[in-house]
Order: structure tokens, then C-alpha cells, then sequence
């Protein structure tokens, strides 16, 4: 048993940093494949709420002292990714207002057509972040999946034996919770 009293739950941790993270990644690659903004928005919001949940237990197993540098490197580049997946989110819900028959463009400003001009806007914005995005997630396979094997690597055989029952545990609820999650209002 570690004195490091972090070090406790860092398997479980790990594991629904693992999960959630893969998840994400695979909801993102799909988003082009939506045709309706509606389909789109949703996709996004499930993948936004897998990036925060695994940036949270990222941050949660780097309070250990077993922390490595490429695990804080990781916590960055799932701040970037999590921004970036809100921003995506944002233009298509913004798109989804513009083009709503009651949209506040065309109501405030008393014209009609100016929520539909916009919506192209935000379509444009959301397409030209999430072509940014792809590319770097690509990228980013080969070293998220050292950086599992590092922390497996690194791992007792109690914490390996955690972290794999941790794993097929959120393997098997994340998309329930996930489903759950996006239901709840914003």
C-alpha cells in the first residue's frame, strides 16, 4: 500500500480516463456523418460530456505522486480538445436557434431571412473547428495509448487487476451515463 493517499483510487481513475476519452474520440468521428444539426448537436454534447468526465479523472489520478510528465501533458491537451468540442457544440447550437422559425435575429431586429444568412455562419464555424480537430486526434492515438500502457506499466498487480475490472465496468455504463447526461436540460 502506497503512503500516497492519492494513489488509492488512481486505477479507477485511469480506467474511466481511458474509457471516457475513446468514447469521445469515437463520437467526434462520427459527427460529419449526421446530416441533420439536431443529430449533430447531440453527438457533440455526448462527446463533450465524455471529454469533461475524462479530463476530471485525469486531473483526479494526476493528484497522485506516481504522476508522470506525460500524464500532466495529457491533462493540457484535453483541456484544447475539450474546448474545442464546446466550441463545435456552441456553433450548432447556435445554428439549430438561428434557423428556428421564433429565432431572435430575425424577431429583434424585425427582417426575416437574417437567422437562416447567420446559420450558415455557424455551420461554416463548426465545420472548419471540428477539420482542425480530427487531424489532432489522429495524431494523438499513438501517444494516448503509451501513455495506458506507461500507466499499466507502472501499475502493482492489485492496481492492474482494479484498474481492468474498473475499465470493463465503464466500458459497459458509459453510454447509459452518457445518454442520461445529455438528456438534462443545459
Amino acid at each position: 500500500m502506497s503512503a500516497d493517499p492519492f494513489h488509492l483510487n488512481r486505477p479507477v481513475h485511469l480506467a474511466r480516463r481511458d474509457v471516457f476519452f475513446q468514447k469521445a474520440v469515437v463520437s467526434i468521428k462520427t459527427l460529419s456523418a449526421h446530416k441533420q444539426p439536431a443529430e449533430q448537436c447531440k453527438t457533440a454534447e455526448q462527446a463533450l460530456y465524455l471529454l469533461r468526465e475524462a479530463r476530471h479523472h485525469a486531473e483526479a489520478a494526476n493528484l497522485s505522486e506516481k504522476t508522470s510528465t506525460q500524464s500532466r501533458q495529457f491533462l493540457d491537451f484535453m483541456d484544447t480538445v475539450v474546448d474545442n468540442t464546446l466550441s463545435i457544440t456552441r456553433m450548432l447550437r447556435h445554428q439549430i436557434t438561428a434557423e428556428a422559425t421564433d429565432n431572435p435575429f430575425d424577431g429583434f431586429i424585425g427582417t426575416t431571412g437574417t437567422g437562416i444568412k447567420i446559420s450558415g455562419n455557424y455551420r461554416r464555424c463548426a465545420v472548419l473547428i471540428l477539420k482542425g480537430l480530427l487531424p489532432v486526434l489522429q495524431q494523438a492515438e499513438k501517444p494516448f495509448q503509451a501513455l495506458r500502457q506507461t500507466s499499466l506499466a507502472k501499475m502493482s498487480v492489485v492496481d492492474k487487476a482494479r484498474y481492468e475490472k474498473a475499465y470493463e465496468h465503464f466500458e459497459e455504463q458509459a453510454d447509459d451515463e452518457t445518454q442520461k447526461a445529455t438528456e438534462l436540460p443545459v
